[in-house]
């Protein structure tokens, strides 16, 4: 038996996700696969199945640790909109870190604590802008679905190749008037006027949600 098999850590579901999550970081615009994380481990790819179904469930799991990155870069506020904005971008930034997993599984429920933990926290945001429960758990939805899909948008541009980029920059010049230098920069703008707009919108919901609970008291 060899030094490195006797000294080989025992697989577990914990030490593959954590593996996994490290290889979507220093990866991060690779697909991971399972021969590669078999590889990291040195482990045959087939030992991940006693652990994970299946490669999706995977990065499922994976997917759902990278909200806990999203929470330790929100920093909340007193005032609804600034924390609002404090937690889109910081989970704008902190899953385009890892943008070919957020390709591949972006749009996906994880079912996970961090995920519920983050749902929470923009929960209660929304009742402190004045919304009433049902609504509040309605606009968490809009806004997931609005954040994902800008992120799992952006993480395919910013992953696509240089020359798919440079093509798509000279079409929006050329066509549409804009003037971002590099997709990174086009994609950020996008998410400004994104964000902007939809507070707008929020905040006449939540004026005209005071208004009628005060009608009605």
């Amino acid at each position: 038996m060899t030094a490195r098999a006797r000294t080989r850590p025992s697989l577990s579901r914990e030490l593959i996700a954590e593996t996994a999550y490290r290889l979507t970081r220093d990866e991060p615009t690779t697909p991971l696969t399972l021969s590669r994380l078999g590889a990291e481990l040195g482990a045959d790819p087939t030992a991940l199945y006693r652990h994970y179904r299946s490669r999706e469930e995977l990065l499922l799991d994976v997917f759902d640790r990278t909200y806990a990155d999203v929470l330790v870069r929100f920093r909340p506020s007193a005032d609804w909109r600034e924390s609002l904005h404090a937690i889109a971008v910081a989970m704008r930034d902190g899953l385009l870190e890892r943008p070919a997993l957020v390709a591949e599984v972006g749009f996906r429920f994880t079912g996970g604590p961090r995920e519920r933990e983050a749902i929470e926290i923009t929960r209660r945001l929304f009742e402190q802008a004045g919304l009433d429960p049902v609504e509040a758990t309605n606009q968490v939805r809009v806004y997931g679905e609005m954040m994902l899909a800008h992120v799992a948008m952006s993480a395919a541009t910013i992953t696509a190749s240089a020359e798919v980029q440079a093509r798509e920059l000279e079409l929006g010049r050329n066509a549409y008037g804009t003037e971002a230098s590099d997709m990174v920069a086009y994609e950020r703008e996008v998410f400004d006027l994104l964000f902007g707009t939809y507070v707008d919108g929020l905040e006449v919901r939540a004026r005209a949600a005071k208004r009628t609970r005060r009608r009605a008291s």
